[in-house]
């Protein structure tokens, strides 16, 4: 019985590739091991699929926006991608081509500038209704997360932005242990004088002794509420599913904060877990509401057994979580790309 399924299974699978011809676009870092896996499923289980890549800065040179009531669709420098194109944005960024930055007359160029800025928008916020995720997906905010969770009952930790020292101290007073993130990405990168710089900030304890280590003046940073954890969780959503790891990071003194601060030496035992349905309901009203198509999510189970939701990364690393787990998410992508 079980090998009819199977085999029905790929017997269909094999049809919907016969029956798709159009080109899978995908837009990505050139050094993106994950795109590398995924293209290679693609390969393996469409070899006819033609696969029309957007690597790392697009530089845009011509752009055409064409919209109707039966199809509509963007054209990037003669790439075709379609409200029903098989997309997937992983990473990469757009830069407008020297067209349309170079004119030498001042006037005209604030005037193309204003022309362009909501064009730009567009092709920044467009998807497609087959695709996986959208490039504007880089615009989710922190904080905008966590104020959406207090609306659909999702336990988060205690938060306060400030640059103020003193409004710092109270918190602590209030909770006895808290740490400090950045509002925005951990990972920042930067260019300077035709250098590139890459910035990393991790999570950090704040105790009562370590706190006269902070300066009077800083950047407004995050601090929330220290959560102690029965176990961490790692969760990828992938279009209405959840592929969840349990870390169990709380005994090492290196990953107890943070997961991500690894231990090469003796690292943390893993393993595949399922989030409860009640849970798994709220985070999918989340990411409808956000209408985003995937992302990673950090959460934390108590020793009391509550999930208390930390941050949700649309464009968060998933690798690590499908070898351990044996989720094969690379495959569950290409698949989702050849069908659409």
């Amino acid at each position: 019985m079980k090998k009819n399924m199977a085999l029905n299974y790929f017997m269909d699978f094999g049809n919907v590739c016969k029956m798709t011809t159009k080109n899978i676009i995908i837009q990505s870092d050139s050094f993106d091991t994950s795109t590398d896996d995924v293209m290679s499923w693609i390969n393996y289980l469409a070899p006819n699929r033609k696969i029309r890549k957007l690597f790392d800065d697009t530089n845009i040179q011509c752009i055409e926006v064409f919209l109707s009531n039966e199809h509509s669709f963007l054209n990037l420098n003669d790439c075709k991608i379609s409200n029903d194109s098989p997309y997937w944005y992983r990473r990469g960024q757009y830069k407008l081509g020297s067209s349309y930055t170079t004119e030498s007359d001042f006037l005209v160029r604030g005037i193309a500038k204003e022309n362009i800025d909501p064009i730009v928008s567009f092709v920044e916020s467009f998807e497609s209704y087959n695709g996986i995720n959208k490039f504007s997906d880089n615009g989710i905010e922190k904080l905008n997360i966590l104020q959406d969770c207090l609306g659909l009952g999702l336990q988060i930790p205690e938060t306060l932005i400030t640059n103020n020292i003193a409004r710092v101290k109270e918190f602590l007073m209030k909770h006895d242990r808290i740490i400090c993130k950045p509002v925005k990405n951990p990972f920042s990168c930067f260019k300077y004088k035709n250098k590139e710089i890459r910035l990393n900030a991790p999570t950090l304890l704040i105790t009562l002794e370590n706190i006269d280590s902070f300066p009077q003046i800083f950047l407004h940073s995050m601090f929330q509420q220290y959560i102690d954890k029965k176990v961490e969780l790692r969760s990828f959503y992938l279009k209405g599913r959840f592929y969840t790891m349990a870390i169990f990071s709380q005994n090492n003194p290196k990953t107890i904060v943070d997961f991500r601060n690894y231990d090469h030496a003796k690292p943390n035992r893993v393993v595949p877990y399922m989030l409860p349905s009640f849970l798994q309901k709220k985070l999918k009203t989340l990411m409808n509401k956000n209408r985003l198509d995937s992302g990673s999510f950090d959460i934390i189970q108590t020793p009391q057994n509550e999930y208390i939701f930390l941050e949700v990364n649309p464009i968060g690393q998933f690798q690590w979580l499908s070898r351990n787990c044996n989720y094969f998410l690379e495959k569950e992508i290409a698949e989702l790309l050849i069908k659409l």
